[in-house]
């Protein structure tokens, strides 16, 4: 499977800037919640890509987007936790909000840069999504820019055979 492979939505998905969520509710005509699977705080050593140059806290979170009965989609996170304000950082830890929505209501300026586009095999996701563990996953990662430094990166993957040109309706996942 390939970038050609993929329907107008899922492009859409793979190569937008703003937040995927509010997408992903218009598609599946739902309000889309956030299911934390996993979240840290450990201490990172330095890192070019995320633009610290000594140890720092940063808070991996691993989490799903979900609709009434079905998970939308995967991500990853990784965030360098003292770039946000002490009310963010709380809201992170003690909530289940969305990212962009909280960086909507504090009026953050990002900026998002893709740094990767990818068709791969997940196996370790795809019980998430009650799929065979040869199924196929669009993934892509980007940074979140904020104040000319980077405050994270974020790896969103979902089932390539998700998100097609389909009718709302049928979200099902299509077998090849």
């Amino acid at each position: 499977m390939n970038f050609d492979d993929l329907g107008l939505l899922q492009k859409i998905l793979l190569s937008t800037d703003g937040t995927v969520t509010d997408l992903v509710a218009l598609y599946a005509g739902e309000e889309i919640h956030v299911h934390k699977v996993r979240q840290e705080i450990v201490v990172c050593q330095p890192s070019a890509l995320l633009g610290c140059e000594s140890p720092v806290q940063v808070l991996y979170r691993q989490i799903l987007l979900r609709g009434r009965q079905r998970t939308f989609l995967h991500a990853d996170s990784q965030f360098i936790f003292g770039r946000f304000s002490p009310d963010m950082q709380q809201q992170l830890l003690h909530t289940d909000q969305p990212i962009g929505l909280l960086w909507k209501q504090e009026r953050l300026e990002t900026y998002r840069e893709i740094i990767e586009k990818a068709v791969i095999r997940c196996p370790h996701l795809a019980h998430y999504f009650e799929l065979p563990e040869d199924a196929w996953f669009v993934s892509r990662t980007y940074l979140i820019h904020h104040g000319g430094q980077p405050l994270g990166a974020i790896t969103e993957q979902w089932p390539a055979s998700w998100f097609t040109d389909g009718a709302a309706a049928n979200l099902r996942p299509i077998t090849p």
